[in-house]
């Protein structure tokens, strides 16, 4: 009589030592082999396997495409499938604006975040994404690095009856780095920013964009509320000033002849805390182009690392 073959999954526990590893150690094998193979290979190994696939490639999401948008979505919102959310701890949203104006878009996104309450790192077009109704905000702390490409003040940009919650339901207190990362198309005081999430209490590294040759009174205004807030906050490790060039100059290295420069080269004088440069358009989302290294155990581009 011939013998039952056993289910291949049992075969695996028996035959290999690699269920028995540390947690660190299985992800790092997983890492390595999806380089080469892909992750629905390896997921047909055994349960467990499945599971740190999942773990593994789930944890940095770089939505870089509106195909990817609405494959992701359809994850998010489907009961078989959004448990996968919660493995994700760094989020990108950088497709272009034209797909990601519409209402259509902005609400998929606002879904997408609400599934992730592991979320530790946010990039984001801007805080139109993070507008999420309280009722489906999980209860943890939220992301604490968030990278915006532009801040706008979207306060009256709502009707009162479907008004979302602040960037503060989302945030709470666990801000710590926050990336203002290109001029907006209006004036936005860096204090205005600040209070737009709560205070930010707890907030120790800062970047604030500004364009060469725009209002000089506004110059000066943004100039001393980012000295109040190095007066007042002891805990902020790092203020970094990006200066974007005007109109009227044709070079990046122009805009360091700008008088925003000047001034805030003054203040740099007198704080080492204070880091200008030039800005770049486009740049921000530039470390979350590599989504195959990111299966691979990579991470995004550390802005901060490299200050």
């Amino acid at each position: 009589m011939a013998r039952r073959r056993a289910p291949s999954s049992v075969l695996v526990k028996q035959l290999s030592p690699l269920h028995d590893l540390p947690s660190e150690i299985i992800i790092h094998i997983i890492e390595c082999a999806l380089c080469n193979d892909r992750p629905s290979d390896l997921a047909l190994i055994s349960p467990i396997i499945r599971h740190f696939v999942n773990t593994t490639i789930y944890r940095t999401v770089a939505l870089g495409t509106s195909h990817i948008v609405t494959l992701f979505h359809r994850t998010a919102v489907s009961p078989r499938s959004s448990f996968l959310l919660t493995h994700v701890k760094r989020l990108a949203i950088t497709c272009g604006h034209e797909y990601i104006a519409s209402c259509d878009t902005e609400q998929r996104f606002r879904q997408i975040i609400s599934k992730c309450p592991g979320l530790r790192s946010l990039a984001i077009p801007s805080l139109r994404q993070v507008n999420i109704s309280p009722s489906v905000i999980s209860s943890s702390d939220g992301p604490s690095d968030l990278t915006i490409r532009t801040f706008e003040d979207i306060s009256d940009t709502f009707p009162l009856s479907s008004k979302p919650q602040s960037p503060h339901a989302l945030f709470s207190s666990s801000l710590t780095h926050l990336r203002i990362c290109e001029p907006g198309d209006t004036w936005q005081s860096p204090l205005s920013i600040i209070a737009a999430f709560h205070g930010a209490p707890n907030l120790t590294h800062l970047q604030l964009a500004r364009r060469a040759d725009s209002n000089k009174n506004n110059d000066i205004i943004f100039v001393d509320q980012i000295a109040q807030l190095l007066s007042s906050r002891k805990n902020l490790k790092k203020v970094v000033i990006t200066i974007f060039g005007g109109p009227s100059r044709l070079t990046p290295y122009a805009s360091r002849e700008s008088g925003i420069w000047m001034l805030v080269s003054k203040l740099q004088e007198f704080d080492s805390r204070v880091v200008v440069m030039e800005g770049e358009l486009g740049k921000w989302s530039e470390g979350w182009k590599d989504t195959k290294r990111f299966r691979c155990g990579g991470h995004p581009v550390n802005f901060w690392n490299m200050i």
